[in-house]
């Protein structure tokens, strides 16, 4: 909000304050002196009742204070009482303003949430993805929006976010872990309600995926086999025309693995390997006698 209107707006509840308190003074003498002709000219009347201008309160009590000393003391009170109200508006309003200020956006918009908006992000449910904790409640996020953390390494990201999320998540989940340890600290508890698998092709442990076994026997073979050339000869497609290398490569892988399918006990790319550059075999026999397909 801007400052200069929330000055106006003290300014206007201050003086609203005092007229208001003085108004009321100015009526309840006039109701205690049985609203007196001496007392002057009403301003108007309302529902047969006469209403004073506010400050009439002060010239009667300088006039008339003699005569009736007590009513014009109370009055004073009830005059003085709106002093006491606008200083405590005042305070109130300068509270007010100060935090509006604190919340300038002149830098930036972003700020800590408050309870009212948490709530309104609805970052309280029972389930979904840990973003953090306030201050009697973990903070989670169950939308179909995506949810990015960036912090610097070893700043507690994975500890404080991914590990509470994996050991409270009941759906699936695929999880980059370069270093493993959210597959140490919780594949033991997510296996007990689902299958937990680790692909890892430098571990012993991993789980493992064969593509040559996903080859469609019959018609689709080739293209099947093809489409795995093209993985291992340009395996991030960016290839536009392949020279003449890529070319021969890819018919070989083809050839080889068509063979290898048919022929040979592995049926593996790694079997596949072995075939074109046994090292315990001689060049001159790199394919033995009776294993050539046609």
């Amino acid at each position: 909000m801007n400052q200069t209107k929330i000055l106006w707006g003290s300014v206007f509840s201050v003086s609203t304050v005092i007229l208001a308190f003085t108004w009321a003074a100015t009526q309840w003498t006039a109701w205690r002196l049985g609203f007196q002709t001496q007392l002057g000219t009403p301003w108007f009347t309302l529902l047969g009742w006469p209403v004073y201008y506010p400050p009439e309160f002060f010239w009667w009590w300088f006039a008339y204070d003699a005569y009736a000393p007590d009513i014009f003391t109370t009055g004073g009170y009830i005059a003085a009482s709106g002093g006491i109200a606008a200083v405590i508006v005042a305070i109130t309003m300068s509270v007010w303003r100060a935090r509006e200020k604190k919340r300038a956006t002149t830098y930036g918009s972003a700020h800590w949430a408050e309870p009212r908006e948490i709530r309104r992000a609805g970052l309280l449910a029972p389930d979904g993805v840990v973003l953090g904790r306030s201050t009697d409640a973990y903070l989670r996020h169950d939308g179909p929006e995506h949810v990015l953390c960036f912090a610097p390494t070893r700043s507690g990201k994975g500890v404080g976010l991914v590990v509470p999320t994996l050991l409270t998540w009941p759906g699936s989940a695929i999880v980059h872990d370069i270093k493993g340890e959210n597959w140490t600290l919780t594949a033991g508890w997510r296996s007990r309600f689902g299958r937990v698998l680790l692909f890892d092709p430098t571990n012993l442990a991993s789980a493992a995926y064969n593509p040559l076994l996903e080859v469609r026997r019959g018609e689709r073979e080739v293209r099947d086999v093809q489409n795995i050339a093209d993985v291992l000869v340009d395996p991030e497609g960016a290839l536009e025309k392949r020279n003449h290398w890529e070319k021969t490569s890819h018919a070989l892988l083809v050839g080889t693995i068509l063979h290898v399918l048919y022929a040979e006990e592995d049926k593996t790319l790694a079997g596949v390997a072995n075939f074109l550059s046994d090292p315990k075999r001689a060049i001159e026999t790199d394919v033995p006698p009776g294993n050539v397909t046609i």
